[in-house]
């Protein structure tokens, strides 16, 4: 029969990824979409920063970019886009999230929660989703073939022994001196490192490092944890602007799915316009859900009328734990520098965890100085020069557990008899398996103090609510033999025959290595394989 009828929903990185599978196989794709946007008002100061260059930025012309940032021990409380929370408004959908001891968000924005992440990325290794009916084999060419259209900037290093790039020309990024500094520190103690089980290599971005078709690259600004003033850092937005050109692909925003129904070889999908609040019927021969797990869970559920059910949303352990350099990099607070993560280090030692812990290191930005400022209140002012030495040996691992090591979420759809709206309730599901692992990740960058050169500051560890990560996913999870809230290789969900969720709502796990790159790569793999169910 005919593809005419394929819609895509959630222009976030599933959501672009599909698409763009979809489209390679000829077929024509509608994509679904809230698509909030930066405000015109943050959009005109940025072109003025552009405009300036930032050898002429003053604070003054900042302060927007810095609006509604704090940082404290335990780091960000929500990380804003160019001084806006548009990434997680609700622009009018027919549900409500209630969260208890949960911190996490939907997003409803055009390239959702890529809008605002960290760009980090890195595939999984076969080891750590052995649990998943697929494996690294059947991702690998789709890591590749996400890596044509999404930037990569990285290096041939250690990494490749076990996550490989996946790129033929990565771009380079200059590092900052703290982490030259430090790479150079875990260079010479390789080996010993090696035998401990640690793995180290410079981080892999997300963003246009170098010169080229979005202009002259990066230029070390340290503005990059409120949002690049360049568009660098990759967003799925940037791909949808790509896809919009493609004479198959249509692209229409303002609107919000709210439950699929289907029936024989059509799928009716119930929408609303969140702009004119007409309710929409539209019909599919297949529907892609790709709107982050969150709202693709709600609508499954409000799908299949699984209301007071609960399904477990699995999640990747969040935590924060400084590092002290034992030898100081000079005057880093006035440096010309990113500030993503610098480096990452993997944990692959079987006494600590039986699957990959993944670190990210942080190397100064002036978050840090705000965080201090918190800590030691007016005294602050005081300790400046002692606080100046301090920033110059300071760095920030940014961490993840896998999923089986981490508490869970229960997630649970409640049905208002008296409105006929719904509301998407979370709590936390401890697991007992979580304290001891970070701690025993704390003993281990301890007892390898003398070849990392650092040492971790216990005390200040902090592990974030489940979900503060946003590495999550898991409530519909492929298995070979689909059962009840469970989905076949292809994301269908047990019930479905046409309806694909390919965003982490079916991941049988989640691994402690960054998500989203695997996300964009099973997302194309489930789009590129229509014409095989």
């Amino acid at each position: 029969m005919s593809h005419s009828m394929i819609y895509v929903v959630g222009s976030g990185p599933a959501g672009v990824s599909c698409a763009m599978a979809l489209l390679q196989k000829g077929v024509q794709v509608t994509l679904l979409d809230l698509g909030l946007e930066l405000d015109a008002r943050a959009s005109d100061q940025l072109v003025k920063l552009q405009s300036l260059g930032p050898e002429k930025w003053q604070s003054s012309d900042l302060a927007f970019l810095k609006a509604g940032t704090s940082a404290g021990l335990g780091g960000i409380p929500l990380k804003y886009a160019y001084g806006s929370d548009f990434p997680y408004r609700d622009p009018g959908v027919d549900w409500r999230l209630e969260m208890d001891g949960v911190e996490t968000r939907p997003s409803f924005a055009k390239g959702g929660l890529s809008t605002v992440w960290g760009a980090a990325i890195l595939p999984y290794r076969a080891e750590d989703i052995r649990d998943w009916p697929i494996g690294e084999h059947d991702l690998a060419s789709h890591y590749r073939a996400v890596l044509e259209f999404m930037p990569v900037a990285g290096c041939h290093d250690l990494l490749e022994r076990l996550f490989p790039l996946h790129s033929e020309c990565p771009q380079t990024l200059t590092p900052s001196s703290q982490a030259n500094d430090f790479l150079q520190d875990l260079g010479a103690a390789s080996e010993e490192l090696k035998r401990e089980g640690i793995l180290f290599g410079a981080s892999r971005l997300a963003m246009w490092a170098q010169s080229g078709h979005r202009g002259a690259g990066c230029c070390y600004c340290g503005q990059c944890m409120y949002g690049c003033p360049y568009g660098l850092i990759y967003s799925s937005a940037h791909t949808l602007d790509v896809l919009r050109q493609h004479p198959n692909f249509t692209y229409r925003n303002n609107v919000a799915v709210d439950r699929l129904v289907e029936n024989g070889d059509k799928v009716t999908l119930f929408a609303h316009d969140v702009s004119t609040h007409d309710k929409l019927q539209l019909q599919a021969s297949r529907v892609f859900l790709a709107c982050g797990v969150l709202a693709t869970t709600k609508i499954l559920l409000e799908s299949l009328e699984a209301f007071n059910e609960p399904v477990i949303l699995r999640d990747s352990c969040y935590f924060l734990l400084p590092l002290l350099r034992l030898r100081a990099s000079s005057d880093v607070s006035r440096e010309r520098l990113h500030t993503l993560a610098q480096l990452f280090l993997e944990i692959l030692d079987p006494q600590v965890c039986d699957q990959t812990v993944h670190l990210q290191i942080y190397t100064y930005n002036d978050l840090y100085s705000l965080a201090l400022k918190k800590i030691f209140g007016p005294a602050f002012r005081l300790l400046e020069v002692p606080a100046a030495i301090l920033l110059d040996r300071l760095m920030l691992v940014q961490g993840y557990l896998p999923s089986a090591f981490s508490p869970s979420i229960r997630m649970e759809l409640c049905k208002d008899p008296k409105s006929d709206s719904s509301t998407l309730r979370l709590s936390p599901s401890s697991n007992e398996r979580t304290v001891p692992t970070l701690n025993k990740v704390v003993r281990k960058l301890g007892t390898t103090y003398k070849h990392l050169r650092a040492i971790p500051l216990q005390p200040m560890l902090r592990p974030g609510k489940p979900g503060r990560g946003f590495h999550s996913g898991g409530t519909f999870p492929m298995q070979t033999s689909p059962g009840k809230f469970q989905s076949d290789r292809y994301g269908r969900p047990n019930g479905f025959q046409r309806v694909h969720a390919v965003d982490s709502t079916v991941f049988p796990s989640v691994p402690a290595t960054t998500i989203t790159l695997s996300v964009m790569a099973n997302a194309h793999r489930i789009g590129s394989s229509i014409g095989d169910y």
